[in-house]
């Protein structure tokens, strides 16, 4: 006997409580899993609320999630699907397979129970937070061209907004690898063959690991790009400095030639 069950991650600009979940759903049991929440409403209903702006549905109707967002007062609640970021991912539950099976549209597997919820949970919502990061970076990228464009005219007044740029990339490496979690798998598949297999596959169907390694290629050139500016403005400086050097030198000498050669033969 088949049925199905559907996955919506969701960005939110605000991070989800405790609270919030047991205000919403008073007879909710709630655990954690990789510092996020794992909210059991029934035994077919869950919601995943993690520590990086992102909430999972599982088995909820687009209403029900357009309600939840709506009353955590989201601007956006009413057209989530359009002005935030989100990803949906459909589950049949099917007796015919035993070891979970994953390809670009569907998770196929007999079990259907609070870990698996959480374990495909998990992935989306890190699949969506990591979409945000790279949206984020792409902005940053655009903010490099321009620094690029406007590298002759670049001064040593502008080494605060560069230092700035660079503490961005900075504090978005560190939120990256902090939150999200990219590169750690979560405890509860380490004995458990099959959970870890559907991590694995549906990581790797969400490109987890390559979408990374580009994000990280990114930070990376962005790093460069600030120091090679930095050091251009640095150069500037320097450059600005010895001529400032130069002229001292030369208008001491000019004092000296008028006091000591020009002035006694006057």
């Amino acid at each position: 006997m088949k049925s199905r069950v559907l996955f919506v991650s969701v960005e939110i600009p605000i991070v989800i409580t405790k609270t919030d979940l047991e205000k919403e759903f008073p007879e909710l049991l709630l655990t954690t899993i990789e510092k996020s929440l794992v909210g059991e409403i029934s035994d077919d209903k869950y919601i995943f609320a993690t520590s990086f702006g992102v909430i999972t549905f599982c088995n909820f109707s687009h209403d029900e999630i357009k309600s939840f967002l709506s009353r955590l007062n989201i601007k956006e609640a009413e057209n989530y699907q359009i002005s935030l970021i989100n990803q949906d991912y459909p589950m049949i539950i099917d007796e015919k397979y035993q070891n979970p099976l994953i390809d670009t549209h569907t998770i196929r597997y007999e079990k259907f129970n609070k870990s698996v919820a959480s374990i495909i949970s998990l992935v989306l919502s890190r699949s969506v937070g990591l979409e945000k990061r790279e949206k984020s970076l792409e902005k940053k990228m655009q903010e490099s061209k321009k620094l690029y464009d406007t590298i002759e005219n670049i001064k040593a007044k502008d080494r605060k907004n560069l230092m700035n740029f660079a503490s961005s990339i900075a504090k978005e490496r560190f939120e990256i690898l902090n939150q999200l979690f990219l590169l750690d798998k979560p405890d509860i598949i380490w004995d458990d063959f099959e959970l870890e297999s559907l991590y694995n596959q549906l990581a790797l169907q969400l490109e987890l690991k390559s979408r990374f390694d580009v994000v990280e290629y990114k930070m990376l050139f962005l790093k460069e790009s600030v120091t090679f500016i930095t050091d251009r403005v640095n150069q500037k400086s320097s450059e600005f400095l010895e001529w400032i050097i130069i002229w001292l030198i030369a208008i001491e000498i000019l004092f000296s030639t008028y006091e000591y050669i020009i002035k006694p033969n006057l």
